[in-house]
């Protein structure tokens, strides 16, 4: 789905100057870019006035947005949570004084679980609660008693380190808890589907690595262990709701628009702070401080149509609109995922600077990091990277149009999948600003696609994550801007 290489040729002289890294004039009189970023090309605003309109940027208040989009529960595509989510958005981005649009993106089949409890009985001891079980999503409803095991039994429990199903035409068991299905420190559950997904006739949960041990040992001495288990779920075929909002441009404009956006479902079907209410929080922060420039004349109307979108269905919503009639258009995207916590550093993160469509747009977003690193509100470290896929911005860089057109489609973190990771620097791209080598080191959230991604275990520990990347977004589109209208110049 990621392109090798898009045609260069069709980008505008000025376009593929930015993304060679040859120097070009400043226009705006600022001090120039970061020396490695290897751009020159600067807006009108000065960087004293590109600061007062990043301040607008509220990261206690992503803070709270994230708490409650949290508390709508997974916020799913095509589930009651991802309706509640859709309206929310709605609501908010009319509090703020933008109109929206709904794109309902086609069918899909999807889960919901709306109440669980798993209960364990050793022997003669009182029974306890396991607190982090979570249930894998497409497991069927129901509830009973069952003697737990370490052998596939239709009469039993199964108690396993990795389940992926029976043999052929075998009985499953009554139900199945996975306690190879964790974070990276075994400490939470991970969340996701049943790996039978619509086919499960068992139901699953995934619990953590000391509770599978609990489990184990109980099993080793001879005791007798029983699950009492009941799970409420819904299992359905719906339309994910995307809530698409609008910055009118200035007339006449630049034919298209610009797309700054963020899946809005926790994706795992968990609780999904980090991955990606942080997304959402961050897109409605930009729209927040961009509206209130406009309104307070600190900013021009843009000279292309801006649009904000939380994406009901991470990928399937994405690529849904990008083959509808209101995502004709499109000409850059700005996307954001996993951009709220980091479990090892503190930095911000730019994807894919191998993609040589990406590069231009790559080195903008390097030169306000540079330009700002350091400053109240804005990261000290940074970095680009090379493409690691699976978030929405591969949606665009893996289009036709995108590629032959040379369009780019970034994505900007704080981590990325849920362990840690180093990366080869791509050639000429910044790399890491804080040290001079051949390796971009990753940073990673131990919480990922787990039980864990709470705001507490998350986001309410580093909002100012969601702020870096809500102001350096912010400068990075509008710095764009000026580069597509010098263009049109």
């Amino acid at each position: 789905m990621v392109p090798t290489k898009p045609i260069l040729p069709t980008l505008p002289l000025i376009l593929l100057a930015l993304a060679s890294g040859e120097p070009l004039q400043s226009t705006g009189g600022q001090a120039a870019g970061a020396s490695r970023a290897g751009v020159e090309v600067l807006p009108g605003l000065d960087l004293e006035a590109e600061r007062s309109i990043a301040a607008r940027v509220d990261e206690a208040r992503a803070r709270d947005t994230v708490r409650g989009f949290v508390a709508l529960g997974a916020r799913m595509g095509g589930t009651s949570s991802g309706e509640r989510s859709a309206a929310l958005l709605e609501r908010t981005f009319e509090t703020i004084g933008l109109p929206t649009t709904r794109h309902v993106a086609r069918k899909t089949w999807c889960h919901e679980e709306t109440g669980w409890k798993l209960r364990i009985a050793i022997d003669a001891e009182e029974p306890y609660l396991i607190e982090r079980a979570w249930p894998l999503g497409f497991s069927p409803a129901g509830k009973g008693s069952h003697a737990l095991a370490l052998e596939t039994d239709p009469e039993h429990a199964l108690l396993t380190s990795r389940f992926r199903g029976t043999r052929r035409k075998a009985a499953p068991p009554a139900l199945f808890l996975d306690d190879g299905r964790t974070s990276f420190d075994g400490a939470w559950p991970t969340c996701g589907p049943h790996p039978l997904g619509r086919r499960a006739k068992a139901p699953g949960f995934a619990i953590s690595r000391p509770e599978g041990a609990r489990l184990r040992d109980a099993l080793a001495a001879g005791k007798t262990v029983r699950v009492h288990w009941d799970l409420e779920t819904k299992i359905t075929e719906a339309s994910p709701v995307t809530v698409v909002a609008t910055i009118a441009p200035r007339s006449p404009a630049l034919p298209g628009h610009v797309l700054v956006c963020a899946h809005g479902d926790s994706d795992s079907g968990g609780p999904g702070a980090n991955d990606n209410a942080s997304g959402i929080a961050i897109v409605l922060e930009m729209a927040r401080a961009w509206k209130a420039a406009l309104e307070a004349g600190e900013l021009a109307a843009p000279p292309i149509e801006v649009r904000f979108a939380v994406w009901g269905k991470e990928i399937h919503s994405t690529a849904d609109y990008l083959r509808s009639e209101l995502g004709k258009g499109v000409v850059a995207v700005l996307n954001f995922d996993q951009a709220g916590f980091g479990s090892t550093g503190q930095r911000l993160h730019v994807e894919p600077d191998d993609l040589p469509a990406n590069a231009a747009f790559v080195r903008v977003c390097a030169q306000v990091l540079g330009d700002h690193a350091g400053q109240p509100g804005f990261p000290e470290r940074w970095a680009t990277n090379k493409s690691l896929g699976g978030t929405d911005s591969y949606v665009f860089s893996g289009n036709k149009r995108f590629r032959a057109d040379g369009l780019p489609a970034v994505t900007m973190f704080t981590s990325a999948w849920g362990s840690p990771d180093e990366q080869p620097r791509t050639a000429g791209m910044p790399g890491e600003s804080w040290r001079e080598r051949d390796r971009v080191e990753m940073d990673y959230d131990v919480h990922y696609h787990s039980a864990g991604d709470t705001p507490e275990n998350t986001t309410d520990k580093e909002p100012e994550n969601m702020g870096w990347c809500a102001r350096v977004g912010l400068l990075s589109v509008l710095r764009w801007l000026d580069v597509l209208a010098a263009e049109e110049r």
